[in-house]
């Protein structure tokens, strides 16, 4: 899956100055994984990455306690159009929410592209992973991007050296570089629509 070197080296413009929409790109994988690991000190540890313009952990919990998951659906295939539309105004403008749709945006671009190539294919799973993890360290050494401490502290993202097998890095690259082409604290309903409708 697209992990925290992806979603952060597709962000546009000067996105990645603002640290409410990198919490923001981030929030998708890393509360579901604050869950996991915290389960009712979720929020508390929500509160020590929080800036004053993010909202409070419990204007979250619909969406990290869904049924279907904090990525609207599969992460392979996110609702992202569903996840606008919970939203109200106020939140459509503010630089978090905009992050969170970033993530899904990225997931669903990627992913879409991806499975042009993989088709029907029955994948092996421990092949893929590692081939994640080669694309992490590629994506590091291509976009110079850094991880966040909170990213960091949660020790998921891994670096294995090497070409990928099934992870076609020429497609991750285009479409990275074609992500980075929007400024995603701009429009967001325009970026939205323009990605998707992106065959």
């Amino acid at each position: 899956m697209p992990g925290y070197y992806i979603h952060l080296a597709a962000c546009g413009g000067n996105s990645l100055e603002n640290r409410s929409f990198v919490i923001g790109v981030e929030a998708p994988d890393m509360l579901k994984k604050y869950v996991k690991l915290y389960g009712e000190q979720a929020g508390a540890k929500y509160d020590t990455i929080k800036t004053v313009e993010m909202p409070n952990y419990s204007e979250l919990e619909t969406f990290i306690l869904q049924k279907s998951s904090t990525h609207f659906g599969v992460s392979s295939n996110p609702d992202v159009l569903a996840y606008w539309e919970t939203l109200n105004k106020k939140q459509k403008s503010e630089a978090f929410y905009k992050g969170y749709a970033w993530h899904l945006l990225t997931d669903m671009y990627i992913y879409r592209r991806l499975s042009k190539e993989y088709g029907e294919k029955s994948l092996d799973k421990n092949e893929l992973h590692n081939d994640w993890n080669k694309i992490n360290a590629l994506v590091r050494d291509e976009y110079h991007i850094s991880l966040t401490p909170e990213v960091l502290e949660l020790g998921v993202v891994k670096f294995v050296e090497g070409i990928p097998v099934i992870v076609d890095w020429a497609t991750i690259k285009s479409s990275i570089d074609y992500l980075r082409t929007f400024n995603p604290l701009g429009n967001m309903k325009c970026i939205m629509e323009e990605i998707i409708n992106n065959k």
